[in-house]
């Protein structure tokens, strides 16, 4: 489908269950790419199967082994638009197992969101994800720091995730000043089209 918007090939990588897939098909959801009847049909089946709050996650992971897994090993692309772009999104795998898959995927990327999870922080995938970014030559970088429903969308946890990650991506040379860091929950929809009542200490 052809667009007269600029179009970004967006890559999401992250260390494993930090709600890379769910954060995406949120972003899908929000942005109207996926119907809200889909995700009621995969919230019932992920429920179904003993695997309530997989529905977001399941608008990406199209392999059946992925979702009796519950993790990502494929790279899945799926489009959506905002008023001023039209994006390509790179779902990568964030385990280990399939590091290759994430290299493949973004390598095609043009910007990356790197996903952490509030309550764990940076994590081995995270520090391996930040790098193979930086290596594959992604200058652009938004950090999504979620699941801040899990702390309480606590101020002073997302600033020590914020601290940690700031260290990290100055390693390889990223400028933490000029990047953006968010507070989300992509289950809950917190922060991902508009600015959420949950967290009014952020003023991004």
């Amino acid at each position: 489908m052809a667009s007269d918007k600029p179009h970004l090939n967006l890559a999401v990588i992250g260390h494993i269950d930090h709600g890379k897939s769910t954060t995406v098909g949120r972003m899908m959801f929000e942005t109207g790419a996926v119907p809200a009847h889909i995700i009621e049909a995969y919230r019932k089946e992920a429920e179904s199967k003993g695997k309530a709050t997989f529905e977001f996650a399941w608008v990406m992971d199209n392999l059946k082994e992925e979702r009796e897994r519950g993790i990502t090993i494929d790279i899945a692309h799926k489009r959506f638009d905002t008023p001023k772009f039209y994006f390509t999104v790179v779902d990568c795998p964030g385990h280990r197992d399939f590091v290759k898959n994430m290299i493949t995927g973004a390598s095609q990327a043009d910007a990356a969101i790197l996903v952490v999870a509030a309550p764990d922080g940076v994590m081995e995938q995270t520090k391996e994800h930040v790098f193979l970014a930086r290596t594959l030559g992604i200058t652009q970088i938004i950090i999504a720091i979620n699941k801040m429903d899990a702390v309480k969308y606590d101020e002073k946890r997302y600033n020590e995730v914020k601290k940690d990650l700031s260290d990290l991506i100055k390693m390889v040379g990223y400028k933490p000043e000029e990047t953006l860091f968010i507070p989300i929950s992509s289950l809950q929809g917190v922060n991902i089209k508009v600015n959420s009542p949950e967290t009014p200490w952020y003023k991004g």
